[in-house]
Protein backbone atom coordinates (compact mmCIF):
# COMPACT_ATOMS: atom_id res chain seq x y z
CA UNK A 1 0.00 0.00 0.00
CA UNK A 2 1.32 3.38 -0.84
CA UNK A 3 1.78 6.41 1.66
CA UNK A 4 -1.61 8.81 1.76
CA UNK A 5 -1.52 12.24 2.66
CA UNK A 6 -3.95 15.01 3.10
CA UNK A 7 -1.76 17.00 0.34
CA UNK A 8 -3.57 15.47 -2.21
CA UNK A 9 -6.82 13.98 -1.05
CA UNK A 10 -5.47 10.30 -0.37
CA UNK A 11 -5.78 10.14 2.96
CA UNK A 12 -9.01 8.84 3.36
CA UNK A 13 -11.41 7.60 0.98
CA UNK A 14 -13.89 10.45 -1.01
CA UNK A 15 -16.93 9.56 0.99
CA UNK A 16 -15.39 9.75 4.48
CA UNK A 17 -13.79 13.60 3.86
CA UNK A 18 -15.56 16.19 5.43
CA UNK A 19 -13.24 19.13 5.95
CA UNK A 20 -11.42 20.67 3.12
CA UNK A 21 -7.80 19.72 3.51
CA UNK A 22 -4.68 19.90 1.16
CA UNK A 23 -3.41 21.56 -2.20
CA UNK A 24 -6.63 23.85 -2.52
CA UNK A 25 -7.11 23.33 -6.35
CA UNK A 26 -6.88 19.57 -6.58
CA UNK A 27 -8.96 19.74 -3.54
CA UNK A 28 -11.79 21.79 -5.34
CA UNK A 29 -11.29 19.49 -8.49
CA UNK A 30 -11.97 16.61 -6.82
CA UNK A 31 -14.84 18.07 -5.12
CA UNK A 32 -16.20 19.07 -8.11
CA UNK A 33 -16.17 15.34 -9.56
CA UNK A 34 -17.34 14.08 -6.54
CA UNK A 35 -20.80 16.60 -6.52
CA UNK A 36 -20.96 15.42 -9.88
CA UNK A 37 -20.96 11.55 -8.90
CA UNK A 38 -23.61 12.62 -6.24
CA UNK A 39 -25.86 13.90 -9.25
CA UNK A 40 -26.05 10.78 -11.34
CA UNK A 41 -26.04 8.00 -8.52
CA UNK A 42 -28.25 10.06 -5.93
CA UNK A 43 -25.30 8.37 -2.99
CA UNK A 44 -26.06 9.35 -0.01
CA UNK A 45 -22.83 9.42 1.20
CA UNK A 46 -21.23 11.22 -1.87
CA UNK A 47 -24.17 13.76 -1.32
CA UNK A 48 -22.94 13.64 2.74
CA UNK A 49 -19.83 14.30 1.58
CA UNK A 50 -19.97 16.96 -0.86
CA UNK A 51 -22.64 19.00 1.46
CA UNK A 52 -19.96 18.59 4.15
CA UNK A 53 -16.96 19.85 2.47
CA UNK A 54 -19.02 22.58 1.03
CA UNK A 55 -19.74 23.94 4.27
CA UNK A 56 -16.67 23.43 5.83
CA UNK A 57 -14.93 25.19 3.53
CA UNK A 58 -17.33 28.20 3.06
CA UNK A 59 -18.07 28.97 6.87
CA UNK A 60 -14.84 27.94 8.32
CA UNK A 61 -12.19 28.01 5.66
CA UNK A 62 -13.01 31.11 3.34
CA UNK A 63 -11.89 34.52 2.58
CA UNK A 64 -13.74 37.75 2.31
CA UNK A 65 -13.09 37.79 -1.43
CA UNK A 66 -14.48 33.96 -1.99
CA UNK A 67 -11.03 33.04 -2.52
CA UNK A 68 -9.54 30.03 -0.79
CA UNK A 69 -5.84 28.93 0.63
CA UNK A 70 -4.90 30.34 3.73
CA UNK A 71 -1.22 28.80 2.40
CA UNK A 72 -0.26 27.46 5.67
CA UNK A 73 0.44 23.76 3.98
CA UNK A 74 1.83 23.88 0.62
CA UNK A 75 -0.52 25.88 -1.62
CA UNK A 76 -3.60 24.64 0.58
CA UNK A 77 -5.57 24.98 3.22
CA UNK A 78 -4.47 25.70 6.97
CA UNK A 79 -6.64 24.67 10.17
CA UNK A 80 -10.71 26.05 10.61
CA UNK A 81 -11.33 29.70 11.35
CA UNK A 82 -7.76 30.66 10.40
CA UNK A 83 -7.28 33.14 7.39
CA UNK A 84 -4.47 35.26 7.64
CA UNK A 85 -3.79 38.22 5.63
CA UNK A 86 -1.28 37.23 3.33
CA UNK A 87 -3.52 34.31 2.18
CA UNK A 88 -2.50 32.03 -0.67
CA UNK A 89 -5.54 32.06 -2.81
CA UNK A 90 -3.61 30.80 -5.64
CA UNK A 91 -5.96 31.75 -9.39
CA UNK A 92 -6.53 28.77 -9.63
CA UNK A 93 -8.41 27.34 -6.50
CA UNK A 94 -10.73 30.35 -7.63
CA UNK A 95 -11.23 28.58 -10.76
CA UNK A 96 -11.99 25.61 -8.71
CA UNK A 97 -14.08 26.56 -6.59
CA UNK A 98 -16.24 28.18 -9.51
CA UNK A 99 -16.16 25.06 -10.66
CA UNK A 100 -17.22 23.43 -7.22
CA UNK A 101 -20.30 25.89 -6.36
CA UNK A 102 -21.26 25.54 -10.06
CA UNK A 103 -22.19 21.54 -9.53
CA UNK A 104 -23.71 21.88 -6.32
CA UNK A 105 -26.08 24.50 -7.57
CA UNK A 106 -27.00 21.66 -10.67
CA UNK A 107 -27.40 18.99 -7.83
CA UNK A 108 -29.67 20.81 -5.07
CA UNK A 109 -30.46 23.74 -7.77
CA UNK A 110 -30.18 26.52 -4.64
CA UNK A 111 -29.32 29.50 -5.42
CA UNK A 112 -26.98 29.80 -2.55
CA UNK A 113 -24.39 28.22 -4.40
CA UNK A 114 -24.36 30.81 -7.52
CA UNK A 115 -24.22 33.43 -5.00
CA UNK A 116 -21.01 31.81 -3.89
CA UNK A 117 -19.36 31.42 -7.62
CA UNK A 118 -20.49 35.21 -8.22
CA UNK A 119 -18.70 36.39 -5.45
CA UNK A 120 -15.78 34.26 -6.00
CA UNK A 121 -15.71 35.31 -9.94
CA UNK A 122 -16.09 39.02 -9.30
CA UNK A 123 -13.52 39.53 -6.66
CA UNK A 124 -11.11 36.30 -5.91
CA UNK A 125 -10.83 35.53 -10.01
CA UNK A 126 -11.46 38.83 -11.64
CA UNK A 127 -9.16 40.63 -8.85
CA UNK A 128 -6.44 38.55 -9.96
CA UNK A 129 -6.63 40.00 -13.26
CA UNK A 130 -5.13 43.71 -14.20
CA UNK A 131 -7.72 46.38 -16.35
CA UNK A 132 -6.33 45.38 -19.31
CA UNK A 133 -6.71 41.28 -19.35
CA UNK A 134 -3.13 40.79 -19.95
CA UNK A 135 -1.49 40.33 -16.19
CA UNK A 136 -2.53 38.12 -13.26
CA UNK A 137 -1.70 37.45 -9.93
CA UNK A 138 -1.07 33.34 -9.28
CA UNK A 139 -1.06 33.90 -5.78
CA UNK A 140 -3.80 36.75 -4.04
CA UNK A 141 -3.02 38.02 -0.83
CA UNK A 142 -5.38 40.13 0.81
CA UNK A 143 -2.72 42.73 0.46
CA UNK A 144 -1.14 41.68 -2.91
CA UNK A 145 1.76 45.12 -2.91
CA UNK A 146 3.36 43.79 -5.83
CA UNK A 147 2.76 43.53 -10.07
CA UNK A 148 0.73 41.44 -11.42
CA UNK A 149 2.66 39.13 -13.88
CA UNK A 150 2.53 37.65 -17.97
CA UNK A 151 3.57 34.77 -17.22
CA UNK A 152 4.69 32.32 -14.42
CA UNK A 153 7.07 29.20 -14.00
CA UNK A 154 4.19 27.39 -13.16
CA UNK A 155 1.89 28.40 -15.92
CA UNK A 156 -1.45 26.22 -14.63
CA UNK A 157 -3.50 29.88 -14.34
CA UNK A 158 -2.19 31.14 -17.67
CA UNK A 159 -4.64 28.69 -19.43
CA UNK A 160 -7.03 28.27 -16.25
CA UNK A 161 -8.02 32.18 -15.71
CA UNK A 162 -9.39 32.73 -20.05
CA UNK A 163 -10.83 29.09 -20.13
CA UNK A 164 -13.11 29.96 -16.79
CA UNK A 165 -14.10 33.21 -17.91
CA UNK A 166 -15.08 31.82 -21.59
CA UNK A 167 -17.46 29.53 -19.76
CA UNK A 168 -19.49 32.58 -18.23
CA UNK A 169 -22.36 31.56 -20.32
CA UNK A 170 -22.37 27.95 -18.74
CA UNK A 171 -22.41 30.01 -15.49
CA UNK A 172 -25.03 31.88 -16.50
CA UNK A 173 -27.60 29.83 -16.76
CA UNK A 174 -29.40 26.43 -15.85
CA UNK A 175 -32.24 24.11 -16.87
CA UNK A 176 -33.86 22.18 -15.72
CA UNK A 177 -37.78 19.55 -17.49
CA UNK A 178 -39.34 22.39 -16.10
CA UNK A 179 -37.90 25.19 -17.08
CA UNK A 180 -34.97 27.75 -16.61
CA UNK A 181 -32.60 29.10 -14.07
CA UNK A 182 -31.13 33.06 -14.25
CA UNK A 183 -28.23 32.78 -12.31
CA UNK A 184 -26.12 35.77 -13.66
CA UNK A 185 -26.71 39.16 -14.44
CA UNK A 186 -24.78 39.82 -17.60
CA UNK A 187 -25.30 42.09 -20.44
CA UNK A 188 -25.70 39.07 -23.35
CA UNK A 189 -27.75 36.90 -25.84
CA UNK A 190 -27.87 33.50 -24.94
CA UNK A 191 -29.78 30.71 -26.31
CA UNK A 192 -30.93 27.72 -24.33
CA UNK A 193 -31.37 24.63 -26.71
CA UNK A 194 -34.44 22.75 -25.56
CA UNK A 195 -35.10 23.93 -22.69
CA UNK A 196 -39.14 23.48 -21.26
CA UNK A 197 -39.53 21.38 -24.86
CA UNK A 198 -38.14 24.01 -27.25
CA UNK A 199 -34.91 26.38 -28.01
CA UNK A 200 -34.72 29.59 -25.69
CA UNK A 201 -33.46 32.66 -26.64
CA UNK A 202 -32.74 35.25 -23.62
CA UNK A 203 -31.61 38.75 -24.06
CA UNK A 204 -30.14 40.32 -20.90
CA UNK A 205 -29.34 44.03 -20.52
CA UNK A 206 -27.66 45.73 -17.90
CA UNK A 207 -24.67 47.15 -16.42
CA UNK A 208 -25.02 45.17 -13.57
CA UNK A 209 -23.22 45.21 -10.93
CA UNK A 210 -22.67 49.11 -11.73
CA UNK A 211 -26.60 49.32 -11.52
CA UNK A 212 -29.19 46.78 -10.03
CA UNK A 213 -31.43 47.06 -12.91
CA UNK A 214 -32.04 44.49 -15.29
CA UNK A 215 -34.39 43.75 -18.31
CA UNK A 216 -34.88 39.95 -20.10
CA UNK A 217 -36.42 39.60 -23.22
CA UNK A 218 -37.43 35.55 -23.20
CA UNK A 219 -38.02 34.21 -26.82
CA UNK A 220 -38.79 30.98 -26.91
CA UNK A 221 -39.26 29.38 -30.46
CA UNK A 222 -42.23 28.20 -29.94
CA UNK A 223 -44.33 29.22 -27.04
CA UNK A 224 -44.37 27.27 -23.95
CA UNK A 225 -45.47 26.77 -20.52
CA UNK A 226 -42.56 26.78 -18.21
CA UNK A 227 -40.87 28.52 -15.42
CA UNK A 228 -38.67 30.74 -14.91
CA UNK A 229 -36.53 31.37 -11.71
CA UNK A 230 -34.82 34.31 -11.15
CA UNK A 231 -32.01 34.31 -8.50
CA UNK A 232 -32.15 37.02 -5.69
CA UNK A 233 -28.64 37.66 -4.49
CA UNK A 234 -28.34 36.72 -1.13
CA UNK A 235 -25.15 38.38 -0.06
CA UNK A 236 -24.29 36.73 3.16
CA UNK A 237 -22.75 34.24 1.51
CA UNK A 238 -20.60 32.84 4.53
CA UNK A 239 -20.82 32.80 8.05
CA UNK A 240 -17.94 33.79 8.75
CA UNK A 241 -18.67 37.38 7.61
CA UNK A 242 -21.41 39.81 7.79
CA UNK A 243 -22.53 42.96 5.36
CA UNK A 244 -23.44 45.90 6.69
CA UNK A 245 -25.68 47.25 5.23
CA UNK A 246 -27.35 44.16 4.26
CA UNK A 247 -27.41 44.00 0.49
CA UNK A 248 -30.14 41.52 -0.09
CA UNK A 249 -33.75 40.75 -1.54
CA UNK A 250 -35.19 42.42 -4.63
CA UNK A 251 -36.10 45.87 -5.15
CA UNK A 252 -38.69 45.16 -8.01
CA UNK A 253 -40.24 43.15 -10.83
CA UNK A 254 -42.44 43.17 -13.62
CA UNK A 255 -43.41 40.80 -16.60
CA UNK A 256 -44.14 43.13 -19.65
CA UNK A 257 -44.69 45.77 -17.25
CA UNK A 258 -46.96 44.63 -15.01
CA UNK A 259 -45.55 44.17 -11.06
CA UNK A 260 -45.84 40.64 -10.00
CA UNK A 261 -44.90 39.20 -6.61
CA UNK A 262 -43.54 36.06 -7.35
CA UNK A 263 -42.88 33.03 -5.00
CA UNK A 264 -39.35 32.33 -3.49
CA UNK A 265 -38.15 28.99 -4.18
CA UNK A 266 -34.42 28.43 -2.61
CA UNK A 267 -33.11 31.69 -3.55
CA UNK A 268 -34.85 31.88 -6.62
CA UNK A 269 -37.87 34.38 -7.84
CA UNK A 270 -40.33 31.77 -9.96
CA UNK A 271 -42.48 33.30 -12.55
CA UNK A 272 -45.25 29.98 -13.68
CA UNK A 273 -46.36 31.00 -17.16
CA UNK A 274 -46.50 30.52 -21.08
CA UNK A 275 -43.91 32.76 -22.07
CA UNK A 276 -43.51 33.92 -25.72
CA UNK A 277 -40.88 35.74 -28.08
CA UNK A 278 -40.71 39.22 -26.95
CA UNK A 279 -42.16 39.00 -23.47
CA UNK A 280 -40.65 40.97 -20.90
CA UNK A 281 -39.08 40.98 -17.59
CA UNK A 282 -37.44 43.90 -15.69
CA UNK A 283 -36.40 43.84 -12.28
CA UNK A 284 -34.04 45.71 -9.81
CA UNK A 285 -31.75 44.08 -7.09
CA UNK A 286 -30.35 46.74 -4.76
CA UNK A 287 -26.55 47.30 -4.83
CA UNK A 288 -25.21 49.58 -1.97
CA UNK A 289 -21.54 49.53 -0.76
Amino acid sequence: TRDRHEYDQSHAPVVQQYEAVGHAVRAAYTYSGMADVAVETHDPDYQSAVKSLWDNIVNRKYYLTGGVGSGETPEGFGPNYSLRNNSYCESCSSCGMIFFHWKMNLAYHDARYADNYEETMYNALLGSMDLEGKNFYYTNPLDANMARSSWHNCPCCVGNIPRTLLMIPTWTYATSPDGIYVNMYIGSTVTLERAAGTDVEIVQKTDYPWSGKIALTINPKAARQFALRLRIPNRATSKLYEATPEVSGLVSLAVNGRPVKPVIEKGYAVIRREWKAGDQVELELPLRV
